[in-house]
């Protein structure tokens, strides 16, 4: 567990924000973000005013099954828009999803990881890119540059300059929750917070988005690895 108050074990991320917030990661690592020029006896206190919130999500952390390790071997199953796929290597000429499977051509089994991984990060963006579009229109917003990457502590983030960033394994996620994440980063282009506002306006496009909240916290760590 963290010791109270410590800061010599938390990764610290100062940037251009008016606040301090804080997160937990996959490995169970705390993450606060603060003001350039906050004074460590202030990150010192903000995380002893959140001790007994880090210690409750460490603990259902740390009691959460873990993700077997992937052999990618034929038949073992692989997440993909919220449903389970069974791997099919075999005499395909590309690799596509059809009828609960994710076909592999079996001649480049020698480099099957790298070429799943490549596969899953295509779809993300393609994926991803076209919700983002669809629903900038619907909410009359703009966003300046769109990327995508992989963090342990968040599924999306909005820039001070409206760039928008993705984690692309929510392509793993259910289709909904893809769909929330879309919308509250896109509420950040013009609310900048997480203030009573910002969540009015997220539910204004997204009604249910406790549910999609819920999944993530609930299962985001099925998502993490592949």
């Amino acid at each position: 567990m963290y010791a109270m108050g410590d800061i010599q074990d938390a990764r610290i991320i100062k940037s251009f924000r008016r606040s301090m917030s804080i997160q937990i990661g996959k490995d169970g690592i705390v993450l606060v973000k603060a003001p350039h020029g906050m004074p460590d006896f202030l990150i010192r206190r903000f995380i002893h005013s959140h001790q007994q919130w880090i210690e409750k999500h460490q603990t259902a952390l740390a009691k959460k099954p873990k993700v077997p390790e992937r052999k990618f071997a034929h038949g073992e199953s692989f997440l993909y828009m919220g449903a389970e796929h069974k791997l099919h290597i075999g005499p395909h000429t590309s690799l596509s999803v059809k009828d609960g499977m994710i076909l592999f051509p079996e001649f480049l089994t020698f480099r099957i990881q790298k070429e799943l991984l490549s596969w899953y990060q295509r779809q993300a963006r393609e994926i991803i890119s076209t919700l983002v579009d669809e629903h900038a229109l619907k909410m009359g917003v703009s966003y300046t540059e769109l990327y995508f990457s992989v963090t342990t502590s968040k599924w999306g983030s909005c820039t001070h300059d409206n760039r928008l960033q993705f984690n692309w394994h929510l392509i793993m996620a259910p289709a909904i929750v893809i769909r929330y994440v879309v919308v509250h980063e896109l509420v950040h282009t013009m609310i900048k917070n997480h203030s009573r506002a910002f969540w009015s306006k997220v539910e204004q496009y997204n009604p249910s988005y406790r549910q999609q909240r819920k999944w993530l916290r609930d299962h985001g760590h099925t998502i993490q690895e592949l």
